[in-house]
């Protein structure tokens, strides 16, 4: 082995130092200048230009007091109003754009009733006038204060602010779908049926506050939050809640119900605070952080999928509620993981084959397991 000293050790390291930047010295010694910095460009934003528009009907700012019915190609660039007496009827495959004028985003509003019914050859189209529509382009449609039967179906909005939004209002949707809004639709006070449709590539999906909802076999996909509802009545069957990149679902102080479906691939599956009802039959599968998490909340957790999610699958901070009749396994971190210092009671559930992986909060969150059913539920 040959050993160095130190002195020879420096005089290899200058020697590699000098080899090294040795074209620099050269660059330095040039007689040719050195270019001067180029100032940085900004980027251009991408021109979105606008479609091409053959309207037959145009409205600024305006109150349509006396029924009106649309159909073809119709303006809106202004604030127009369904007054309460009236209705708007909305023939199959109208296209219905607004362009802004001004600070004032264009919307409508309507005080009466509007009844917007496509089919799913010629559906309905509430958009922008830009050929590339995004997020906040136009308002928003906004019931305010209709209690009429107020009807969308087959209808798409997009590229709004809040695409629907529903002030002590009453509504029914069928396949109406929002897309590519800040909030895809935002439910008030409001009496709501809603039957498949949904909402994609949205801020916030779908948002209730003081409401009552019935919501079948949506679609919720690729938003930043999927539902939302705080103080309401949900009642959600057969939903997909996928591709939410922060939460699929959160519950704040609501009835809750949601019965079949799948909830899979978000950031987070469902988040109940202060909630009662129950998680029946659904799927919970592959989600980021956790397929269920329950706090204050009285919730019976029965037959569901609770699996291969990328921590805990089912989190409970407290005992007011019970999960049996599940299968739980394969989750990454813990199949029940107990926050809290009370006893949780989790009988009758499958575990997988390795059995369940428990937190019980160094012993002081308890968690009742027995009796574990030694194969998966039938009806998985």
């Amino acid at each position: 082995m040959i050993r160095y000293s130190h002195l020879a050790m420096a005089g290899l390291q200058l020697l590699a130092a000098l080899l090294i930047n040795a074209p620099a010295l050269v660059a330095a010694a040039s007689p040719v200048p050195a270019a001067a910095p180029q100032p940085k460009v900004a980027a251009e934003p991408v021109p979105r230009g606008e479609a091409p528009l053959n309207p037959t009907l145009i409205y600024g700012d305006r109150v349509l007091s006396e029924d009106t019915v649309w159909a073809g190609e119709v303006l809106v660039e202004g604030a127009l109003t369904v007054a309460p007496q009236a209705t708007l009827t909305v023939e199959p495959g109208t296209v219905v754009r607004f362009r802004r004028k001004g600070a004032q985003a264009p919307l409508l509003v309507v005080q009466g009733r509007i009844v917007a019914a496509g089919t799913r050859e010629t559906p309905v189209l509430f958009t922008s006038t830009f050929a590339v529509p995004a997020a906040g382009d136009w308002q928003g449609i906004m019931l305010l204060g209709s209690e009429k039967k107020n009807l969308l179906e087959n209808c798409r909005i997009e590229a709004a602010q809040t695409g629907l939004e529903a002030l002590f209002s009453s509504v029914t949707l069928k396949n109406v779908r929002a897309e590519r809004s800040a909030t895809g639709m935002r439910f008030q006070d409001t009496l709501l049926t809603m039957e498949a449709g949904g909402v994609s590539e949205c801020d916030t999906g779908l948002s209730f506050s003081e409401s009552e909802a019935t919501l079948r076999a949506l679609n919720v996909e690729g938003n930043r939050l999927g539902i939302l509802a705080k103080r309401s009545s949900i009642y959600l069957t057969e939903p997909n809640l996928s591709g939410n990149q922060a939460a699929a679902f959160t519950g704040d102080g609501c009835r809750v119900r949601i019965q079949g479906g799948v909830v899979a691939g978000n950031g987070s599956g469902v988040t109940l605070f202060e909630c009662e009802g129950g998680v029946t039959g659904a799927k919970l599968a592959k989600n980021r952080e956790f397929g269920m998490s329950l706090t204050a909340s009285r919730i019976r957790v029965s037959a569901n999928q609770i699996s291969g999610n990328g921590n805990n699958g089912l989190m409970v901070f407290d005992a007011s509620s019970v999960a049996w009749d599940n299968a739980i396994n394969e989750n990454a971190g813990y199949d029940l993981y107990n926050a809290g210092t009370e006893e949780f009671r989790a009988p009758g559930n499958w575990w997988g084959a390795l059995g369940p992986k428990i937190f019980d909060n160094a012993g002081r969150g308890k968690v009742l397991v027995a009796p574990q059913l030694t194969a998966r539920p039938l009806h998985q």
